[in-house]
């Protein structure tokens, strides 16, 4: 378990190394204030921070667990099963959100979300469902005017 923490706190450190290097090649500022390598330098800063006080602890406990301990990594079980149904289901919606659009394609994935999370009550799955998929659409489109996909549905 040590072993594999210290190779993948190495991996993210070196991403997030990566990550200064490349940011830090875009202009920090610009006449308006902050420019496109602002936010991506200074989070992928804050990542070197983290990802080096985590190699360091990691480093620092001990080797192996006790003998009668059973590590496991991903999540078994019912808990697996959950986990394993979000990630299908965020394949599904990304797959489909071209076809059918972001308002169709989430309205079914957030209904199946909160039903894989465990919620049975019909009109919570439906304002869930309802709220985060059409209302999410028309506030990024109306008030914040980013673009989202239409689908061919609605085209």
């Amino acid at each position: 378990m040590r072993q594999g923490r210290l190779i993948a706190t190495g991996a993210m450190l070196v991403f997030c190394l990566f990550a200064v290097w490349q940011s830090s090649l875009l202009s920090l500022t610009d006449r308006l204030g902050p420019g496109p390598g602002f936010f991506p330098f200074w989070l992928a800063l804050i990542g070197v921070v983290l990802a080096l006080a985590l190699l360091f602890t990691t480093y620092r406990e001990p080797a192996a667990p006790a003998a009668d301990d059973e590590v496991r990594i991903l999540p078994y079980g019912v808990g697996g099963m959950r986990w394993l149904a979000i990630v299908l289901l965020m394949a599904a919606a990304a797959a489909a959100m071209e076809v059918v659009g972001f308002r169709l394609a989430m309205l079914v994935f957030n209904a199946a979300l909160v039903i894989a999370l465990g919620e049975r009550r019909w009109w919570v799955i439906a304002l869930f469902a309802v709220g985060g998929s059409f209302g999410v659409y028309y506030v990024f489109t109306h008030w914040l005017d980013v673009l989202l996909p239409d689908g061919r549905i609605w085209s």
